[in-house]
């Protein structure tokens, strides 16, 4: 589910790399637009601010030195790396001994290919290919190395002949103090004055199959899986390059969305997202901002009002279909000590509460927009403090959603002693309800039916790479 971004979320559509809408139709039941897009990759922070990194590989890996572009070793899958972060440098340890200290970036990068070569001594040894290996293209020209190229050939006694690449599972184990996470795909290890950055960076379509049952029951109808699949893919484009400062494009959080790698992946979501493969929704020739949350209540909102921005398929309207026994009718009771406790948390600093007052609702009258909170802050001092936006509401107050009634009680001195909080729904409700889409496929919709309900006027779309002018 996607949580609450800083300062609403970051929609940057002029770093998304489109080479433009191509205006004709694929055959099949369904008419969509083709878009064309540079990178099919994505890359997802799976760790920041650490002070170290276990990992271990399972298949043809090597361990790359970016800045000074040498590799340091093929790594063997019965080998535990170690990164330690040192003031701003990385510190390599294998099986505990050190090996390196680096100053910028490691990359456990997938090796697709190893070759059978002659020693100077006459004995056959094997050998994987790395940046400092040349190897000709089937053109006669040189290829990089450490990505899958396309074609490489070798010259045989008979000629040219194609150079198979290593088959079998590639897999990076790493490990942290809750146990181990598997992750399909490669490894950056970056280090900055607040320590390690660990990023994943894969096929756009792999990274789904750790995304949707992440966000989403395996179990569920499988069009309400379809659906899933395409929004996250949206949803993934639309983010490529929100936070490049940083050489990432999303978080494996809520805050982006949920990704939880190979270990988490499952037969139906993986067969949801092969079957959507490519598909996307796009609005005036972009990916869309497609945000979904797990229980809408009832009524789904415009976009400006639950955080700030404005994006015309994010609109308001009834989700009677979201209806559930999971999310409906919660309650949350607070002491005025518990509110206090639960605002100051959310960095509103009060000594004391007196009064909290409903100001504002959304156009549909079920979300809370706007509230005041009255009381003293931490110098005694009288204030009141506006909580703007339903999605700050709901989550300065700890609730799943800002769809609520409260129910107040006052000592004799009008001042808050107990407030209950009763409502419906989770998440911040915008765009597709979750549980509203597992009501239309269990209604007989599909997946582009449930899609075109959430987000409106959209259009859907499929993905073709391009490698762009240089290549």
């Amino acid at each position: 589910m996607q949580g609450s971004k800083k300062n609403g979320w970051v929609f940057l559509c002029s770093v998304f790399l489109v080479c433009g809408l191509l205006l004709f139709t694929c055959s099949g039941a369904e008419a969509v637009d083709r878009v064309s897009v540079v990178s099919g990759t994505i890359r997802v922070a799976l760790v920041q601010q650490a002070e170290q990194v276990d990992f271990s590989v399972t298949g043809e890996y090597l361990l790359k030195d970016v800045s000074g572009k040498k590799t340091i070793a093929f790594l063997k899958p019965d080998e535990r790396w170690q990164v330690k972060w040192q003031n701003g440098r990385l510190d390599l340890y294998r099986n505990g001994l050190p090996v390196k200290t680096l100053t910028g970036p490691l990359q456990v990068r997938e090796n697709f290919y190893r070759l059978a070569v002659l020693s100077g001594s006459g004995e056959l040894a094997e050998r994987g290919l790395s940046e400092e290996t040349v190897v000709l293209g089937a053109n006669g020209r040189s290829v990089s190395i450490g990505e899958e190229p396309p074609r490489l050939h070798v010259l045989s006694a008979q000629g040219q002949a194609p150079l198979p690449p290593v088959k079998g599972l590639r897999l990076i184990t790493l490990f942290n103090a809750d146990g181990s996470r598997r992750y399909r795909g490669s490894l950056e290890l970056r280090a900055d004055e607040k320590g390690l950055t660990v990023i994943n960076e894969l096929p756009l379509e792999e990274y789904l199959y750790g995304v949707v049952p992440a966000e989403m029951p395996a179990t569920w109808h499988e069009e309400a899986l379809k659906a899933q699949a395409v929004a996250a893919r949206s949803y993934a484009l639309a983010q490529q390059g929100s936070f490049g400062d940083y050489g990432f494009d999303v978080l494996a959080t809520e805050n982006s969305q949920v990704y939880k790698g190979y270990d988490w992946e499952n037969p139906a979501t993986s067969k949801a997202v092969d079957e959507t493969r490519g598909i996307i929704l796009t609005y005036r020739g972009l990916p869309v901002n497609a945000l979904f949350h797990s229980s809408s209540g009832g009524y789904t909102e415009n976009s400006e009002e639950v955080w700030k921005e404005r994006l015309e398929y994010i609109r308001a309207r009834p989700d009677p279909h979201d209806l559930n026994d999971k999310h409906y009718n919660w309650q949350v009771k607070y002491s005025r000590e518990q509110l206090i406790e639960q605002l100051n948390k959310r960095g509103y600093k009060f000594r004391e509460v007196i009064d909290i007052v409903e100001l504002e609702r959304t156009s549909t009258t079920k979300r809370v927009k706007r509230v005041a909170v009255k009381g003293l802050n931490e110098e005694g001092t009288p204030v009141t403090e506006e909580i703007c936006n339903a999605d700050r509401v709901r989550v300065a107050l700890g609730l799943k959603s800002a769809f609520f009634t409260m129910q107040k009680e006052f000592d004799g001195q009008q001042k808050l002693v107990k407030v209950t909080f009763s409502g419906n729904g989770w998440g911040h409700g915008l765009g597709m309800s979750q549980y509203g889409a597992l009501g239309l496929a269990r209604k007989g919709y599909n997946y582009q039916d449930i899609l075109k309900y959430y987000y409106s006027g959209v259009t859907i779309s499929r993905v073709t790479e391009g490698r762009g002018e240089n290549y």
